[in-house]
């Protein structure tokens, strides 16, 4: 229910928005092609069809007699009737009553002229329904930051789905006609690339170019084939465009998660038309290519080579796309042996780092995602994995992991649980490298659910626009790090070998100093590179994290300066609500959302700690902000705590974070530090002593101690 409502407001929104055009689209922009344009298109066409094919003899014997209008009818009529190549549905998720509403807001838009630039909120209504395919019209929008994306995914042609669905349920010749407008308007006004044409502008970018092969112009073709509104030169002009992508695909390729859409789109030109003379070869250079990537884009531990939660579905689902198609155009003997196995990792992974709420964690760019939805896939391709299988139906069917904390030790990142509830207490931890795409400076930066609910939250980066929300929400300084003398982590992103770069990826496991029992979980890493443009190394920073099961967690961070000087360290954590207190005494800030899981965050060595918490705060710095991806509004009030210390030599952080129940106040009396400056005892008001304690150069231990004196919970994490 809560999707059919963001839904529709979603829609809402959009219908109501206004935009400011400072300057319009091309007016000038081709709409149709000319009469040279469709003869050259069609030579190239012909001579690329296998016309020795028996089904193909009308089309031949009319080519051969130089006769063009005839064999375009041919080809049309051939193409219109052909039942022997099957184009499947992907399976619809949620509410169907709420698609087929969406889907006919969106065709009717499409019919005046009202795109949408891909999964961006925001619309625009091309004058006269006359589509300029290179306008980007956040350019152009008061109060909306510039978006490459917006014109990019205007050419994924996603609102081709709608229309063709809204056609197929009405018949109404309007959808059709749209669709037929649109389609050759592209053709006239995108002359295919030669070379890679990964630019802002670009209306070939190549994952464009693999997305539309892969999916809206395949769902298109079937869906207006035999519309009366799509002439048989529109038809064959658009088969024409086909042959366009499969021969840039085929030459003009790159890596990671863009391969893997370039070559999922390649091989479904070649399944659905394989009347083509090359499209034997181009569906096993793209089986091929993507087998190999299956073996060499995913880590010992399943993490795909970008480490980012999103694009590892990204990556997997375009190449389990191959096999997909394979299955509806019966081509599955035709895959390399073992295709599909190394990707069962893939998903294995995912389900390691699962959140109490079924979501992973927004680790690098990413949007969240819904593992019951995006393991549909994992069970049809994994059907044996009981563990897939209870993700999948969100524990009504299947069983769930023996395991329950884990820690993936090539991408370097932790997961600890409570249970495999959706009201467990979990945090997840960045350990490891930045990733070889969508690196954000995040390292030791951590995620936490309370009671099932995220309360200190990764942003995932927000939209990939140019805007300082952009800039803050991929920085240490919107995630949950610390910052030295006021400069956040400045990790290189690019390398001359990036799949040997330690720093973008591991070379072999990342020790973490981990340790797991029924008791409690243990982590710890460093950064030790640079901060600030210059990346100079003020310091280096340890953080050691320790879970006292099932509701208490422990975060020591250990700052060593490099030199004798003065530094200052600031901790920041990012909470999800705006509403919040700090106790004046013990100076805990406790969370106060009625009706939901809460958090109470505790420095525990408040003396010389500085404590501030920010909400919705733009100077003089970013403070307090969910910058989300392609919503609107991008971003909303949330909160930032800072624990700040100055001073020479080490330092030490040490906060404890209890997760409050639905009802529960700020469970925290007093808290004491020890003389020794490295432990403190927290009273609770319930009667219950924890003492807790860093010393040493790496661990934490608690002890908990009932009201009535008896010792409880002991955990060492790490040794000393």
């Amino acid at each position: 229910m809560k999707r059919i409502l963001c839904m529709c407001a979603v829609l809402a929104l959009c219908l109501g928005m206004e935009s400011s055009v400072a300057q319009g689209p091309d007016a000038n922009a081709a709409q149709k092609l000319t009469a040279e344009q469709v003869r050259v298109r069609e030579a190239m066409l012909f001579d690329a069809l296998d016309l020795s094919r028996p089904e193909l003899a009308a089309v031949a014997t009319a080519w051969a007699k130089k006769d063009a209008a005839g064999a375009e009818h041919a080809l049309a009529k051939y193409l219109r009737e052909r039942e022997t190549v099957r184009w499947g549905a992907e399976t619809n998720t949620g509410s169907r009553g709420l698609r087929e509403e969406r889907d006919k807001t969106l065709a009717d838009w499409a019919v005046e002229g009202k795109m949408q630039g891909g999964q961006t909120p925001y619309f625009f209504a091309f004058p006269g329904a006359k589509i300029d395919w290179h306008y980007n019209a956040t350019h152009n929008m008061q109060g909306v930051a510039p978006d490459n994306e917006w014109q990019w995914q205007l050419n994924r042609m996603a609102v081709w789905g709608a229309l063709g669905r809204t056609y197929a349920a009405t018949r109404d010749e309007r959808y059709a006609e749209a669709f037929d407008r649109e389609m050759i308007s592209w053709i006239a006004q995108c002359p295919v690339a030669d070379h890679v044409d990964n630019v802002p502008g670009s209306t070939w970018r190549t994952i464009e170019s693999g997305i539309r092969m892969g999916g809206s112009w395949p769902s298109a073709f079937y869906a207006f084939r035999r519309s009366p509104s799509v002439s048989d030169e529109d038809l064959v002009m658009f088969v024409s465009a086909f042959l366009d992508h499969a021969n840039y695909l085929r030459h003009n390729f790159t890596r990671l998660n863009f391969l893997t859409m370039e070559m999922s789109g390649l091989y479904a030109v070649g399944a659905v038309f394989p009347e083509f003379k090359q499209a034997a070869e181009w569906r096993a250079f793209a089986a091929e290519k993507l087998a190999a990537e299956a073996r060499t884009q995913f880590l010992p531990d399943g993490a795909q080579d970008e480490l980012s939660t999103e694009y590892q579905n990204v990556a997997l689902g375009n190449i389990l796309k191959i096999p997909q198609i394979a299955r509806w155009t019966g081509r599955l003997d035709e895959l390399p042996a073992g295709y599909t196995a190394p990707l069962e990792k893939g998903y294995e992974f995912q389900l390691k780092i699962m959140a109490p709420d079924r979501f992973n964690p927004k680790y690098n760019n990413g949007l969240p995602q819904y593992l019951p939805e995006i393991f549909r896939l994992a069970v049809e391709n994994f059907p044996a994995r009981e563990d897939f299988k209870w993700v999948r139906t969100d524990g009504k069917e299947g069983r769930a992991p023996a395991y329950t904390s884990v820690y993936l030790d090539r991408a370097g990142e932790a997961a600890m649980r409570s249970d495999w509830s959706r009201g467990a207490n979990y945090l997840g931890i960045r350990l490891g490298p930045l990733g070889m795409g969508h690196q954000h400076q995040d390292k030791l930066g951590l995620v936490i659910w309370a009671w099932g609910r995220p309360v200190v939250f990764n942003t995932g980066g927000g939209s990939y626009e140019q805007s300082k929300w952009r800039t803050w929400a991929t920085s240490s300084y919107g995630s949950n790090c610390v910052i030295v003398d006021g400069l956040g982590q400045n990790r290189s992103t690019v390398s001359k070998d990036p799949w040997h770069d330690e720093d973008l990826i591991s070379q072999g496991p990342i020790d973490a100093h981990w340790q797991s029992n029924a008791v409690f979980d243990f982590v710890s890493g460093v950064y030790d590179e640079g901060y600030g443009p210059a990346r100079v190394r003020p310091a280096t920073q340890q953080r050691d994290v320790l879970f006292v099961k099932p509701d208490m967690f422990v975060v020591a961070d250990r700052l060593r300066p490099n030199d004798a000087a003065e530094h200052t360290y600031q901790a920041r954590w990012q909470l999800l609500t705006t509403a919040t207190r700090i106790d004046v005494a013990t100076q805990t800030l406790v969370t106060g959302d009625a009706g939901q899981a809460n958090l109470a965050v505790v420095p525990l060595l408040a003396k010389g700690v500085e404590v501030r918490a920010a909400s919705g705060q733009e100077e003089p710095e970013i403070l307090g902000w969910n910058v989300r991806k392609d919503m609107d509004p991008q971003s909303v009030p949330a909160t930032t705590l800072l624990h700040t210390v100055k001073g020479a030599g080490d330092r030490l952080l040490l906060t404890l974070f209890v997760p409050l129940k639905p009802g529960e106040t700020n469970p925290v009396k007093a808290v004491a530090a020890g003389a020794d400056g490295r432990s403190a005892t927290v009273t609770f008001r319930d009667g219950r002593t924890f003492h807790i304690a860093a010393p040493g150069e790496r661990g934490i231990t608690v002890k908990e101690t009932l009201a009535d004196g008896k010792v409880s919970r002991t955990a060492v994490g790490s040794s000393f």
